[in-house]
């Protein structure tokens, strides 16, 4: 699965202790709840989850690109025509 978070100024996310494009990962080991949806980590072991996303997003101009906008989805809580979200091949 591709998912990555990407930052274009790289001053904002160094400020975040990013860098400019972030591989997130899909932690198999920790679901959240029993559902099992995807949890996914910022380089930082931090989790991505909405809020976070819209805040780097409106704040730092992130955007993710994805191959499965399902799970990135079903990971974070955003709906599938999220702003700041581009579906990759």
């Amino acid at each position: 699965m591709i998912l990555r978070l990407i930052i274009d100024d790289a001053e904002k996310a160094r400020e975040r202790g990013l860098e400019t494009v972030n591989e997130l990962h899909n932690n198999e080991s920790f679901c959240a709840g029993s559902a099992g949806y995807p949890v996914f980590q910022l380089p930082d072991e931090k989790m991505l989850d909405c809020q976070t996303f819209r805040e780097l997003r409106d704040e730092c101009g992130a955007r993710i690109e994805t191959d499965n906008i399902s799970k990135l989805c079903l990971g974070i809580g955003i709906p599938r025509d999220e702003p700041g979200v581009t579906v990759i091949d």
